[in-house]
């Protein structure tokens, strides 16, 4: 017999954030993938092209516009939490240093994580998904911080840290 556990904090979290990040990029944005690499651009995990940087896809170019534009403001936030969280881990300069590279990336991760967790404390109706909000903001803010101390007792070559 299988014994099935509830999912981790942690997958719970991931789900939740790839669902909101679907619904707002949408699938379209896929079909409209770029074939060939932009010139320029930022450069980071994915060399600023294809799907998350390339000048058809989901993130736009260089400027990084969101797609489907809305004048929903819960909508506009939360692309902008998006578009903010992706810039941040696309722009930061990897070292090789999978500790140091990890860490930096995560910062922006978590940060973009507490500012869609804001939308849902400002806009949200449920009490469940506002009471998991508020964890998120707590348990995001506490890692970035363990994480920045990580990075400033573990100076890399350059000694700098995101």
């Amino acid at each position: 017999m299988i014994t099935l556990r509830p999912p981790s904090r942690h997958a719970r979290r991931l789900v939740l954030l790839g669902i909101a990040m679907a619904a707002l990029q949408g699938l379209p944005a896929l079909a409209q993938q770029s074939p060939t690499p932009p010139q320029g651009g930022p450069q980071g995990m994915m060399g600023g092209q294809g799907m998350m940087g390339g000048p058809g896809g989901m993130m736009g170019g260089p400027g990084m516009p969101m797609h489907g534009a809305s004048n929903n403001p819960v909508v506009r936030q939360f692309q902008e939490a998006n578009r903010s969280s992706m810039q941040g881990m696309m722009t930061v300069p990897m070292t090789g240093d999978a500790d140091r590279d990890f860490a930096n990336m995560m910062i922006h991760h978590h940060q973009g994580a507490i500012d869609m967790a804001k939308v849902v404390q400002q806009h949200g109706k449920d009490p469940e998904m506002k009471r998991m909000a508020d964890k998120i903001i707590g348990d995001q803010q506490q890692e970035i911080t363990q994480m920045r101390n990580w990075l400033s007792q573990h100076p890399g070559a350059s000694g700098t840290s995101q």
